[in-house]
């Protein structure tokens, strides 16, 4: 990971400015608003071409009000700048409106009677942006969140939730209105210095919001974030397509990416964007799969000696007949191990594994009724015939419904056999958060070696053990035993720049 400097660039860039929006539009960056080095405003568009390497200004019909700490959004080829700070010739104000920029036709739109807010953030969650924190128009911090509907004329904002009730419920009260958000797998995902639970000190925190509960969750991430300072924080996806269904069978990870100085001491001036924290999106729950892209009426066909071609032996000696088409289609290892006259085919698994597996074949989905000792045995042969959507389903289902204390010890052998990381420090932290359930059922005892020995690696040198006493209250109480420990799935990593930089993991 390394910063460069782009050193050929051609056409006139804009001046010098902070508090300005630089937004991803196809193939471009636009650049609009900020504040110069002669604290004035701006209301300037300026567009960065990334396959050129170009500027260039364009001829804007109509204009709006100068301003920076705004926010700058991108929806069907149009800017959506939401809000800011500006100024007239005897006063400074808190903008209230909502402008549309026409990228094509580069023609600007106001609509008025918005929330009045600045250094907020705005982020596009499929057509609805939403409107999160910053300051009012009495430059108090605030932490409502709001959403407008981009496909609908007016655009009218919508409270989804108030700030006072997220404190009330959550003890989440954003300490500076400076923060930074983006969206995964139909999340908002929040990174800023809020206050702790005593509201005495402040830590830097990543919270999630679940769009469909309306609930927050802080993510066990703080630890990362005791030293220094953190000054951006961002998203990166990729995404991969599996033969032989190319982009019907994507499957998207997502990288959280958090840049900083973890330096004790940084004096004025400091490199801001020093050090990079890259935390596994699937270490925290986020699996993004594509919908299936055909109907389960395939499903029918399967096991009905009648109409099928080919019989698949289970370890059980049980018969189960299939269709060479589907498995040809969807099955690479099949064409690699198959004849043109063989008939038949014997695998090591049990029939409930076999016929999980061909459900997923026949229907591009994962049974709901598989129970997890079987979900657990699929996960693995989708990493032996790797079938990337099926693994990421297995993880997915293992995590949100079936992580238990019976079963997490399993989940997280498996995780290790199938090398599926973020399921593997997903079942590690609930096995350190239910350690002393863990220890009483003896569950640790019935894992191989091996996986035990893997655990105990996992727990730090410094990890201590917290006893707790259980109380009754309205919140959930304590677990009895608490297993603190670093979060090994995160990389810090020292972006090179001109020093040779450490690697701290």
């Amino acid at each position: 990971m390394r910063w460069e400097i782009i050193q050929i660039v051609s056409g006139t860039p804009p001046c010098k400015r902070y508090g300005h929006s630089a937004t991803r539009w196809k193939d471009t960056i636009v650049v609009f608003g900020g504040c110069n080095e002669y604290q004035e405003y701006c209301n300037d568009v300026h567009i960065f071409d990334l396959k050129t390497n170009s500027w260039h200004q364009p001829t804007i019909t109509g204009t709006i009000s100068p301003r920076y700490l705004h926010s700058a959004t991108v929806f069907d080829d149009k800017l959506i700048v939401y809000g800011g700070f500006a100024k007239s010739s005897d006063c400074t104000y808190v903008l209230d409106e909502l402008c549309v920029l026409d990228l094509n036709t580069m023609t600007w739109q106001r609509y008025h009677d918005m929330p009045p807010r600045y250094n907020h953030s705005a982020t596009l969650i499929n057509n609805r942006m939403y409107i999160y924190a910053g300051k009012d128009e009495q430059g108090n911090t605030v932490s409502d969140l709001f959403m407008i509907h981009l496909n609908k004329l007016p655009y009218v904002p919508h409270l989804v939730l108030s700030g006072q009730q997220q404190a009330c419920n959550n003890r989440m009260v954003l300490l500076k209105s400076q923060h930074f958000c983006d969206t995964a797998c139909g999340k908002l995902l929040v990174f800023g210095r809020y206050l702790n639970k005593s509201q005495q000190e402040s830590t830097y925190s990543l919270w999630m919001l679940d769009l469909d509960t309306l609930e927050w969750e802080k993510q066990e991430c703080d630890g990362h974030f005791d030293m220094g300072g953190w000054n951006y924080f961002t998203i990166m996806t990729e995404r991969e397509d599996e033969e032989p269904l190319e982009s019907q069978d994507e499957v998207a990870t997502h990288h959280l990416l958090f840049l900083g100085n973890i330096d004790p001491y940084r004096p004025q001036g400091y490199d801001h964007f020093r050090d990079a924290l890259v935390v596994h999106g699937e270490s925290l729950g986020l699996y993004d799969i594509a919908e299936p892209h055909f109907s389960t009426e395939f499903i029918q066909l399967l096991n009905r000696p009648e109409l099928s071609d080919f019989t698949i032996i289970a370890s059980n000696s049980i018969a189960i007949h299939a269709h060479q088409v589907i498995l040809l289609t969807r099955w690479p290892h099949f064409k690699k191990v198959i004849t043109n006259d063989q008939k038949e085919l014997v695998l090591n698994e049990s029939f409930d594994v076999i016929m999980t597996f061909l459900r997923f074949l026949y229907s591009d989905r994962l049974d709901p009724a598989a129970s997890w000792p079987v979900v657990c045995d699929v996960l693995v042969m989708a990493y032996r015939y790797s079938l990337h959507r099926l693994k990421k389903l297995c993880c997915q289902r293992l995590f949100q419904c079936h992580m238990a204390i019976d079963s997490c010890g399993l989940i997280f052998e498996k995780a290790i056999v199938a090398d599926e990381m973020g399921l593997k420090l997903l079942s590690l932290r609930f096995m350190f958060q239910h350690y002393g359930s863990l220890l009483k059922s003896n569950r640790l005892l019935c894992l191989p070696t091996p996986v035990r020995d893997a655990f105990l690696e996992a727990v730090p040198e410094e990890a201590v053990l917290e006893v707790g006493k259980s109380t009754k209250s309205v919140d959930q109480p304590p677990p009895l035993f608490t297993v603190f420990q670093q979060q090994a799935q995160n990389e810090l990593i020292p972006i090179e720049n001109h020093a040779d930089m450490t690697v701290e993991v």
